[in-house]
Order: structure tokens, then sequence, then C-alpha cells
């Protein structure tokens, strides 16, 4: 199963985004669950990078995303990485909806 956690400080401000695990929801190659989420985070990334223009903290490994915002972002920087991260929240929610057995999203 894919956990996605988002942690968000008191004014719901994401703070970091974190991606582990796998769904199984079919054979590597073939997996939709795993394809989706993994291509909704990797353009979240893709995008802060060149809509926000800055490289945020990224760690990925076989089964692992983090991403980070930087903390010294300008107004406009924050305001583009905070609506990305947020698409990316949506989108991972909806994938949930429909394939609750392979992936969970919290925010915490």
């Amino acid at each position: 199963m894919i956990k996605a956690t988002f942690k968000q400080k008191e004014n719901d401000e994401i703070i970091s985004f974190e991606m582990t695990g796998h769904a199984d929801f079919a054979e590597m190659g073939s997996d939709i669950v795993c394809a989706a989420a993994s291509s909704l985070s990797i353009n979240a990334v893709n995008s802060i990078e060149q809509l926000a223009g800055y490289q945020p903290i990224v760690e990925v490994e076989d089964g692992y995303l983090y991403i980070e915002p930087l903390s010294d972002l300008s107004g406009k920087q924050s305001e583009v990485t905070s609506i990305l991260l947020n698409s990316l929240l949506i989108g991972l929610k909806d994938i949930e909806k429909e394939y609750n057995n392979y992936i969970r999203v919290k925010t915490i």
C-alpha cells in the first residue's frame, strides 16, 4: 500500500510531503495506482522547480519520496509552492477515493 503523508502547519500550509510503499494493484509496469501517484508527485516537484524557480529538498529511493519546500522563499515562491502541493494533495485524495485498498492519504 502507498502511504502519503502531508505535514501541515496550523494554518494548513504544507511543510513536507512523504510517500512510502508500493500500491501492489497490479504487476510492475501495469500498476495504474502507482503510476498515477508517481506521476502526480514527480509533476509537483518539476512544477515547483519550473514555476516557483527553486529546487525543493527532495529524497527519492525505491518506494520512497520526500519533498520539503525551502524555508526562505519569497512571497510569490511560497504562494506557487502552496498551490502546487495542495494540488498534489487533492490529486492523491481523488486516487484514494477510487483505490482506497491501495493508497492512503493523511494530513498531520
